[in-house]
């Protein structure tokens, strides 16, 4: 309950500083900040939601008994998601969270959100990594790391995850590190819009 009230207390701080706009608000403390994403397509949300944190190997845990939600005037990152939208928000201390809507419609434009760049859902964005990521060349996540920071973009992407450590390939993991096929716990992606 202390984390709810921590964050809820965080978010309406932020939200009351922010203008109508979709700017991509936020503050200090544990409050959105979209500012690193200032390249990709922003909303608004007009409604309460719960978020699922992200967990590990591109996996998002949450629900609503869980402390955590984005409130009504939260900026999030708009993703199209088969025909819908999804959202994502980022936090000042460098994680991601995904805001929970509902599977079968996703996030509903004028009446969940508002955005002047979601136009288009069936769009192909690029797939954008959400908080700095640790890679290892060996699966069992050991050997010397490399990380790439949040907002890397990840072309000739692959990934699967079955429980353990995401497999994952991309020509930015093959640039910085190194390897064709890298392994993560803690990667965190969504496919953004370019602005």
């Amino acid at each position: 309950m202390t984390k709810r009230i921590a964050l809820l207390a965080a978010l309406a701080f932020a939200a009351s500083g922010c203008s109508g706009s979709d700017g991509g608000g936020g503050g200090g403390g544990g409050a959105e900040d979209l500012s690193e994403f200032s390249a990709y397509c922003t909303g608004t949300l007009l409604v309460d939601y719960d978020v699922q944190i992200a967990s590990g190997s591109g996996s998002w845990t949450g629900s609503s008994q869980d402390a955590f939600m984005a409130p009504a005037g939260t900026h999030f990152l708009v993703s199209p998601a088969f025909g819908s939208w999804e959202g994502y928000v980022t936090y000042s201390d460098g994680k991601a969270a995904r805001i929970d809507s509902d599977f079968s419609t996703g996030l509903v434009k004028d009446k969940d959100f508002t955005s002047d760049c979601a136009v288009d859902e069936s769009v192909r964005g690029a797939n954008v990594l959400l908080q700095d990521a640790t890679f290892y060349e060996d699966e069992t996540l050991s050997g010397e790391p490399c990380t790439l920071p949040a907002t890397t973009v990840l072309e000739q992407f692959g990934f699967s995850s079955f429980g353990g450590p995401a497999s994952v390939s991309a020509s930015a993991i093959k640039e910085t590190c190194g390897w064709d096929q890298a392994y993560s716990d803690d990667i965190a992606y969504a496919e953004l819009i370019p602005k």
